[in-house]
């Protein structure tokens, strides 16, 4: 029979818990990152069973890079003393839905609660039931109630006091949702309707009822918590603690009394839709928006929790008055252990005002001092940046001229290279012919005395033979200028 269990646990800052939290739920340590499949081969090797079907997280800051460990252990450090650092709750999905529709009931119970704004890491456990006949689904989520409000802030700023009227010189603002009076009841409401939608939609006739029983008047026990040990000794060895023969004897009064718990949560959807709006002919959608909608209607109206005390503006918490907060009190141990009421006596109030007033004063002045140095120091940032910039851009001209000259002085040694090879060709050219003449001009003297002395020879052999002994041999001046030719 599906059935409401919302179980809400707040931790403080100060702690050192959200490790061991995020181990639990993601299987993963931050040590040893690994897929989904590692990880349960891991937990089944040190727990002896495998329950974990889905886990993410999601609207961490970016100076968590993704880390659920990163962020929920840097909430426990840096959130203000004994100021909430995260919530862990844990719910109940219905055994009448399937796997997959217990997966897409998953997602819309995620974005109605965390949306794109709270930081939230979130699990779906599926272990098997006491008898180990049936499955156990259900849900847990550690949900931070600083907002997403689009301002990106490092870690040493993002979990301090919101500033109004500057925001991004304060921490990342708190979700009102989780924090304004009857806040519990409120998300059992909201929850109980998200699973109402689906098991509507499915096609069941199980509904839930946010109320407690004793608030339905129905005589039966909420079923106390079983540890994973005693689940496993029952199941497989047939052992029965004490708080497994509670649980016995509770679930068989719930066989007593099954049909009217269903009566009056049929009875509790029936009037809701009509407060809600919703008509059989509206798709999941816009059954879940008037839900939302609901929702941040009770937000709105609900009167939060932090006070504030004159000037000092200091946040007080677990501070009960009367019957008011007993009651508080006991809601909150039955229903998730822990309701903050916020109120401060004003007597109180008024001393600390008076008393911290000159500190408020010394701290705002030094505050201005520190923000005119910020100023100056901006503005220094600024002309620096300016005079890198100018700086940089006359040294890339001057690289590009110095790139220029070494291009122009390697052309111009090129074509000196170029005029020095021809004029030594020219030169050599010039010697070759000079030398020739020289050598020509040399050789005809010589060869004027050989024909002198030729012609004796012949005027004498000619003598010789009664002739007149006269043979003329003339080198012409023209000739032996272009080296030859006798006449």
């Amino acid at each position: 029979m599906a059935h409401l269990h919302f179980k809400r646990t707040v931790y403080k800052s100060g702690g050192k818990q959200a490790s061991a939290k995020v181990r639990y739920m993601t299987r993963e340590t931050e040590q040893e990152p690994a897929s989904l499949a590692e990880r349960q081969l891991r937990y089944v090797s040190r727990e002896g069973r495998e329950d974990l079907r889905f886990t993410r997280s999601r609207n961490l800051p970016a100076w968590a890079q993704g880390s659920a460990h990163t962020y929920f252990r840097a909430a426990e450090r840096y959130e203000w003393a004994r100021g909430t650092a995260f919530e862990e709750w844990k719910l109940t999905l219905p055994q009448e839905l399937s796997p997959r529709q217990n997966m897409d009931l998953m997602r819309d119970l995620v974005d109605t609660i965390a949306g794109d704004r709270l930081p939230i890491t979130y699990a779906f456990h599926c272990p098997p039931t006491v008898r180990g006949t049936r499955e156990q689904p259900h849900l847990h989520l550690l949900i931070s109630g600083r907002q997403h409000d689009g301002i990106q802030r490092p870690l040493t700023q993002h979990f301090k006091k919101y500033n109004r009227t500057h925001p991004e010189r304060g921490g990342a603002p708190k979700d009102p949702a989780l924090y304004h009076y009857r806040a519990v009841k409120g998300w059992r409401v909201t929850i109980s309707d998200v699973i109402n939608v689906h098991l509507e939609r499915a096609g069941c006739e199980e509904r839930l009822h946010p109320d407690r029983l004793e608030d339905q008047e129905i005589p039966r026990r909420p079923e106390p918590k079983l540890l994973p040990s005693q689940s496993r000794a029952y199941r497989e060895q047939g052992t029965v603690s004490e708080t497994m023969q509670e649980v016995l004897t509770i679930r068989a009064e719930r066989q007593q009394t099954r049909a009217t718990e269903q009566a009056k949560a049929r009875e509790y959807w029936a009037e809701r839709k009509l407060v809600l709006g919703i008509t059989d002919d509206l798709d999941i959608p816009a059954q879940l928006a008037a839900v939302c909608a609901a929702r941040a209607q009770v937000r709105d109206q609900g009167p939060t929790r932090p006070v504030a005390q004159s000037d000092a503006e200091v946040e007080q918490e677990d501070r009960a008055l009367g019957a008011l907060g007993l009651e508080a009190y006991t809601q909150a141990q039955a229903d998730a252990q822990t309701l903050w009421v916020g109120v401060q006596d004003l007597a109180d109030a008024w001393h600390l005002a008076r008393s911290g007033r000159e500190s408020v004063q010394q701290t705002r002045s030094t505050a201005q001092e520190i923000w005119r140095d910020a100023q100056d120091e901006q503005r220094l940032r600024d002309v620096g940046s300016e005079a890198a910039d100018d700086a940089w851009r006359d040294a890339v001209l001057l690289w590009a001229e110095e790139q220029g000259a070494r291009a122009l002085r390697d052309v111009g040694w090129e074509a000196v290279q170029e005029a020095r090879e021809e004029g030594h060709e020219a030169l050599d050219a010039a010697w070759q012919e000079r030398w020739q003449r020289l050598a020509q001009a040399q050789a005809w003297p010589n060869l004027a005395q050989d024909l002198e002395a030729l012609a004796r020879q012949l005027d004498a052999l000619d003598e010789e033979e009664g002739g007149t002994g006269r043979v003329r041999v003339q080198l012409w001046d023209r000739e032996r200028d272009s080296g030859m030719g006798l006449a």
